[in-house]
């Protein structure tokens, strides 16, 4: 697997952007050995913690926008959100989701409804997510364990 560079991208914060933002993501992935089925997960919670960005933190004012870095490691994709929105609430965020973090697969996923339960799929589509806001920014980091590539 080739080694890629951290990339820091800014977007509007508009939901438009959401199809910029999954097309950057497949971009940075293309060198990686995943499938189609592992992209679309964590593509999903990408968005959907974008959307959340644009919907609840900026309250859609269009002229805000918000950044993404993508960076990797032997071990994982780690994808981290930073915007200077309202702050997601700590009770939000304080743990996982019960119900909804057993394995879910693409093909599992009907059983988590995006409307009113984003937090619950972005968990159950990503390996790890941390949230910290300090002095108006706020660092949603979503993390996704590479499959393990058989010899």
């Amino acid at each position: 697997m080739k080694q890629l560079p951290d990339e820091e991208w800014q977007f509007p914060a508009t939901l438009n952007s959401l199809t910029s933002l999954g097309n950057v993501l497949h971009r940075y992935l293309a060198g990686f050995p995943v499938d189609e089925s592992w992209i679309y997960l964590l593509d999903l919670a990408l968005c959907e913690a974008a959307s959340n960005i644009i919907r609840h933190g900026y309250a859609d004012q269009k002229e805000a926008g918000y950044r993404v870095i993508f960076s990797h490691d032997a071990a994982a994709i780690t994808i981290v959100l930073i915007d200077q929105g309202l702050p997601v609430p700590a009770a939000l965020l304080s743990s996982r989701p019960p119900d909804e973090e057993e394995s879910v697969t693409s093909s599992g996923l009907e059983n988590v409804s995006e409307g009113g339960r984003g937090i619950a799929l972005i968990y159950a589509c990503v390996d790890s997510v941390s949230y910290r806001s300090d002095s108006g920014e706020n660092q949603l980091t979503l993390s996704k364990t590479l499959p393990t590539v058989k010899a």
